[in-house]
């Protein structure tokens, strides 16, 4: 293959995929909301953990809720919920049903944390929605939620197809 092809195939991955868009403003979307809530020593990574474990109310989330609610593997979660327990925001316990099951509480240092970075992300937001308008961020909001579904429906039915083919040995 020459360097030529090579730079031609290159160029039409950066500028038609959309997993290498989404990324890149996933990222500077980051850079924004990591600073803003830099004051509180936490990240918008982290952030969306903490939320996630606040939807599925007081009885917490098991990691498993937790992956699908932030579309992560399971590892990666619970990779995430390390730094978030040892500083004191999170509780992971046994639940009640299920004594090998593992269910994430928020704390009432996690509570705190919420209620302080809320103000923060409210400023960071407006701030990226009177830059971009109101109107894009709703289309975009709706949009990459749909991309979201769309995408794990296709990827649920891949590995449906796979373990089904597996099956079938």
């Amino acid at each position: 293959m020459t360097r030529a092809r090579l730079q031609r195939i290159a160029q039409t991955i950066a500028t038609k995929c959309p997993g290498i868009s989404a990324r890149q403003a996933s990222r500077a979307l980051a850079r924004i909301y990591d600073e803003a809530l830099r004051p509180l020593g936490l990240q918008s990574s982290q952030l969306s953990v903490l939320v996630a474990v606040v939807m599925h109310g007081e009885q917490g989330a098991s990691i498993g809720q937790l992956a699908d609610a932030l579309v992560m593997e399971r590892t990666t979660v619970t990779r995430n919920l390390r730094p978030l327990e040892r500083a004191g925001l999170l509780h992971i316990a046994r639940s009640g049903r299920d004594a090998r099951a593992r269910v994430v509480l928020l704390t009432s240092a996690g509570e705190r944390i919420l209620n302080r970075a809320y103000p923060l992300w409210e400023s960071a937001t407006r701030r990226i929605t009177d830059s971009v308008g109101r109107q894009q961020i709703a289309h975009l909001h709706s949009r990459l939620g749909s991309l979201v579904t769309k995408a794990q429906a296709a990827r649920l039915g891949r590995r449906g197809k796979s373990l089904s083919a597996r099956n079938k040995r």
